[in-house]
């Protein structure tokens, strides 16, 4: 039977990691990264199936001994990342077991919460029809899963954590401020690894989790050095000394002293038919042109789109542009499932015009977040209209999200998971190239309900 040899008095059992919660706490340069990286390697070297949600760009190292996907905007990504293709990437990674490395350091705010929720979503969804081992590692999670928040982020992950277990789904979850984290996804760990904390609150979170008491706890964990930490699995726990990780650790402090690069391997192989699979997925012509950054109806000699933060106004192509492509697309998709977006669409056509407004804009711009202030500039409205009645109807179907963050309430489109939930019974049918196809037809025949006017357009 494999083990994961984690340090010099420390082997785990394989089978005794599938499905597991593993928690790893810890201030800043007490050990916590190395850990994270130690129990990575060892997954990689068994073979074990894994994606990694990479904030900060430094899990790139582990490519200096092992084949590794690397799917994102840093510099060491092999394929870049995109709404279009971060579903491909995750059935990529689950079905044939392919690791892969999500790195999201390059994206801001919005863009990395709609990517990485699409991109775990459809790992739970696959999962539960694969049913097969595979492991999430999550780094720095109390801004994913907080304490005492609820987000559409929160949910998915706290379903991974506490019930995936069922779908042979474990998680790896990394974090400096053990309080911010939920308590339920903590109490419920399999596996802990307290490295040093000295913030009273989580002192105390330590106190809950050790089955010592609390004076006893404070005294060990005060003690604890760089690298050490206590190993708790069940209702046992023990101090140990975790090894040092084998490869090149990309979070490393800057200092005076040179850092020679590591050399990381190439993929190859099958990881090279797996790249050239998500580098160049058969698309229909207007999600081709998003994946390359153009207008669908745009060429060559038109000017390069201006890049614009996150949280500013995105120019909105008027009567649905983006989706015209799509003409061509609906003919081709069972009849049954058009019957079901007719459907779909006569109900959206009864409700009042500035909801249908407010759904037609927000699909058509999905994944973007817009706050109700932002959205009702947009659709022309009272933004006190929205906060009475904010899109009650599309919001039941799932077809748009809302959640509370920091800059306020914000509201996104769904098409993509609300296909992939309410036409479940045709995916065998329809394969990922329908499903896409689905998606662009819908998105086309709601974002065409309430076209936006023209004058309301971005213009720089």
């Amino acid at each position: 039977m494999s083990v994961l040899n984690l340090g010099p008095e420390l082997a785990v059992p394989l089978d005794d990691v599938v499905g597991q919660c593993v928690a790893i706490l810890g201030i800043r340069g007490s050990g916590k990264s190395n850990t994270a990286g130690v129990i990575f390697e060892e997954l990689l070297a068994a073979h074990y199936p894994m994606s990694l949600v990479d904030i900060d760009g430094e899990y790139f190292g582990l490519k200096e001994k092992y084949e590794v996907l690397v799917v994102g905007g840093g510099e060491h990504a092999d394929v870049e990342l995109s709404m279009a293709t971060v579903g491909e990437v995750a059935d990529l990674s689950l079905r044939e077991g392919v690791p892969v490395i999500l790195d999201v350091s390059d994206m801001l705010g919005g863009e990395r919460e709609a990517v990485v929720f699409d991109y775990l979503t459809r790992l739970w969804t696959l999962a539960g029809r694969l049913r097969s081992p595979y492991m999430i590692g999550i780094e720095e999670c109390h801004e994913f899963i907080p304490q005492g928040v609820r987000t559409r982020m929160k949910d998915v992950i706290a379903r991974i954590a506490l019930r995936g277990r069922k779908r042979g789904l474990g998680a790896v979850i990394i974090s400096q401020r053990s309080a911010k984290v939920e308590k339920d996804v903590l109490t419920q760990a399999g596996m802990l690894f307290l490295h040093r904390v000295v913030h009273e609150a989580d002192m105390r979170v330590y106190s809950e989790l050790l089955p010592w008491r609390k004076t006893e706890a404070k005294e060990i964990v005060t003690q604890l050095g760089v690298g050490e930490c206590i190993f708790m699995s069940g209702s046992t726990a023990r101090r140990i000394r975790m090894r040092v990780r084998d490869t090149f650790h990309g979070g490393y402090t800057p200092s005076f002293c040179p850092v020679e690069s590591p050399k990381l391997r190439q993929v190859r192989g099958r990881l090279l038919e797996a790249l050239s699979q998500v580098q160049n997925p058969v698309l229909p012509p207007a999600e081709t042109a998003s994946v390359r950054g153009e207008s669908p109806r745009s060429s060559a000699s038109d000017p390069a789109p201006e890049v614009r933060s996150w949280n500013e106004p995105i120019a909105v192509p008027p009567t649905g542009m983006a989706f015209h492509a799509d003409d061509l697309i609906g003919p081709d998709l069972p009849e049954p499932v058009l019957v079901r977006v007719d459907r779909l669409v006569r109900r959206l056509r009864r409700l009042p015009s500035v909801q249908r407004k407010v759904v037609g804009f927000l699909v058509g711009q999905e994944p973007n977040a817009y706050t109700t202030c932002e959205l009702a500039a947009w659709v022309d409205c009272p933004e006190i209209l929205l906060r009475v009645e904010p899109p009650v109807d599309a919001l039941d179907l799932g077809l748009v999200a809302c959640e509370r963050l920091a800059r306020g309430i914000t509201y996104r489109g769904m098409v993509r998971q609300y296909v992939e939930e309410a036409f479940a019974g045709f995916s065998s049918g329809l394969g990922a190239d329908g499903t896409r196809q689905l998606v662009a037809h819908l998105r086309r025949r709601i974002a065409d309900l309430a076209p936006i006017e023209r004058d309301l357009a971005y213009t720089p």
